[in-house]
């Protein structure tokens, strides 16, 4: 790990034509170094923090390079806890090249999620907030933001501060108690021991429960649009999309490769998958179409299976029947919902036969229906609760660990163990707790967190 007491510098606006761009510089001597070419080089030294200063930025041969503004963050009062200059610039790429490289004269290039790692290490957030940074730039969708946002604002570090403490106590009266019996003093409550150790474990589990809506919120609902070819599939895909993105035509396995896009549902992130037709005795080419087909299938939280609503108004067809095991493979049939494409098609006062969806690309509010089971089946609730949500999967690794070894000390503690054994178990569950925060930590950790960053956070 670098040396955190060197000037660092980045862009911290993407690259490319725009009104304005920002570098920022953080560390010890950035201010001064800053003042060096800088027109106001004076009042940039005295300013206080959290102010803004407009004057020309010269190239190290003197020749002005352009008019920018400089916003001023003195330690600790920064980001990142250091000395913290940001300039703007107006947003020529050329000129913010220039200005890089007379700064980096005199400092080196940030890397990728450095200023985070320095608020981190300066004691600014902990480890689950600094991580929430990145969440929070990556979201996909509002419901995503909003949950990176809260872990941001500190609710999931608050909750597992306060998990951390309950395990503590528990773990000191279990030492105690370790006295007490070398001391002949009498022994506390078993129960109540094992009464707080059950508590906790429910809070534990319940955050662990958050999860598999954490996941889906960091990596997206995949729903997965298969059927027989010439249902309706693309027709279905590019709808939801809002735009063509699949090509349609009325000859059969056009489809031969699937498509992937996404698209936000009551503000959840979505990966909706349009895949090559399921039929006997395709082509090669579109036989490997197929086996991808299957393969999504598998990987998918929901399969929207489509079929021609006007096929269906035969009485003697079985539902079951729609669900062949050549078409859905039966261990997928619980997260399968079917689709009656096309049911714009269907003559008026249709009974409609089989339980399911009908919906229509064309007509309006065709696809209404469609929308509300989908976020009906996800439980794609609109309001996240006001607790955190695990939407890392590091922290939920470690959330295991924390549950395996407080498991351990109940069964210690069941089996009348001694209580040195539960107490270690309890040390354990802490440290796994203490890995989310970024209490414990390594190098190499930290490399691989921040490594994800872009540059210039």
């Amino acid at each position: 790990m670098s040396k955190i007491s060197e000037v660092i510098c980045a862009p911290v606006t993407p690259l490319g034509f725009s009104a304005i761009a920002v570098i920022r510089l953080s560390g010890k001597g950035c201010i001064e170094l800053v003042a060096n070419h800088f027109s106001q080089s004076q009042k940039l030294l005295s300013s206080p923090s959290h102010n803004l200063i407009l004057g020309t930025f010269y190239a190290e041969t003197g020749e002005p390079i352009d008019e920018v503004l400089i916003s001023v963050f003195r330690e600790p009062h920064s980001y990142t806890g250091e000395d913290v200059i940001e300039i703007s610039c107006h947003g020529n790429p050329n000129l913010v090249n220039r200005i890089l490289q007379t700064l980096l004269l005199s400092c080196r290039l940030a890397k990728p999620g450095e200023f985070t790692l320095r608020a981190f290490l300066n004691g600014k957030m902990d480890l689950s907030q600094a991580e929430a940074v990145n969440d929070l730039i990556q979201a996909q969708a509002n419901q995503a933001e909003k949950a990176a946002l809260m872990q941001l604002k500190g609710f999931l570090s608050k909750y597992l501060q306060e998990l951390l403490a309950r395990i503590t106590e528990l773990r000191i009266r279990f030492e105690l108690a370790i006295d007490f019996a070398d001391q002949d003093l009498p022994l506390p409550d078993s129960n109540a021991l094992y009464q707080e150790l059950l508590d906790i474990i429910k809070t534990a589990e319940e955050l662990k429960s958050t999860g598999e809506q954490g996941r889906r919120l960091r990596e997206g609902i995949k729903i997965c649009l298969t059927g027989a070819p010439n249902v309706g599939k693309s027709s279905l895909f590019n709808a939801l999309l809002q735009q063509n993105r699949a090509i349609v035509t009325p000859h059969p396995g056009t489809t031969r490769d699937y498509l992937e896009e996404y698209l936000s549902l009551n503000g959840f992130p979505i990966v909706i998958y349009d895949t090559a037709g399921l039929r006997e005795f395709p082509d090669d080419i579109e036989k490997e179409g197929i086996t991808k087909s299957y393969e999504l299938m598998q990987e998918s939280d929901l399969i929207l299976y489509l079929v021609e609503a006007t096929t269906v108004t035969n009485p003697n067809l079985q539902f079951s029947d729609l669900l062949s095991p050549s078409s859905i493979p039966p261990d997928l049939h619980s997260k399968t919902l079917v689709v009656f494409s096309k049911a714009d098609l269907m003559q008026e006062n249709t009974p409609q036969i089989f339980p399911g969806i009908y919906c229509s690309v064309i007509t309006e509010n065709g696809l209404k229906d469609l929308t509300d089971a989908i976020s009906k089946r996800l439980m794609l609730n609109t309001e996240l609760p006001n607790k955190p949500i695990i939407i890392n999967n590091r922290h939920l690794v470690a959330l295991s660990k924390c549950l395996q070894s407080l498991h351990r000390a109940k069964q210690c503690l069941k089996e009348n163990q001694g209580y040195e054994f539960i107490a270690f178990e309890l040390i354990s569950a802490s440290n796994a707790l203490e890995e989310i925060l970024g209490v414990i930590t390594t190098d190499d950790l930290l490399d691989k967190i921040f490594s994800e960053f872009c540059i210039g956070k």
